[in-house]
């Protein structure tokens, strides 16, 4: 409720705020117009309005001199707000979450294979640590079922462990290089 370029109230905003807030028992009539545009001289719309709000619920139909002094009040002592800066939010870690949920992904399925006595093969797991160079699937992710590639290669997937022979070599290649190390 502050008083920052608001116009005067008008007798078409006065004659609704007596009828939206009932103010008037009987049908809304100049006389009562006028009184209460005399009353609430110096207030704006908004300000009746937000006075009126606050005080909905508490009994009576309020006065023209209960209005004007919540307006009065709330006028000497401005509401204060803190100011409306963002809070910045912390930085996500995608990768990390990425790599989270991959993992996780794997143990679930590790269980579920375990529990209904299912064996994986091994060069599945093996496979899935490197990215296919064929297909371009990445590491963790299972091969495509493309059988031809844009270069125009042609190389189907092993039915047992569902990955590209290259990227099983691939995988192998890279776990013969770790143990030499």
């Amino acid at each position: 409720m502050s008083r920052e370029h608001q116009p005067p109230l008008t007798r078409a905003e006065v004659n609704a705020l007596l009828t939206h807030y009932r103010l008037v028992p009987t049908p809304v009539t100049d006389v009562h117009i006028t009184r209460w545009l005399r009353e609430l001289r110096g207030y704006s719309a908004g300000e009746c309005h937000a006075a009126l709000a606050a005080m909905a619920g508490h009994g009576a139909a309020p006065t023209a001199v209960e209005i004007t002094g919540r307006i009065d009040a709330a006028r000497t002592n401005p509401v204060r707000r803190p100011q409306d800066t963002p809070v910045p939010r912390p930085r996500r870690d995608r990768a990390a979450e990425n790599n989270q949920a991959a993992r996780a992904g794997a143990r679930g399925i590790r269980l579920v294979y375990a529990a209904m006595g299912w064996k994986r093969h091994p060069d599945r797991d093996l496979a899935l640590e490197v990215a296919c160079r064929f297909c371009g699937a990445r590491r963790r992710q299972v091969c495509a079922p493309l059988v031809r590639n844009r270069a125009g290669l042609r190389e189907e997937r092993d039915p047992a462990s569902g990955m590209h022979p290259s990227r099983v070599a691939d995988a192998r290649a890279a776990q013969d290089s770790a143990v030499a190390r």
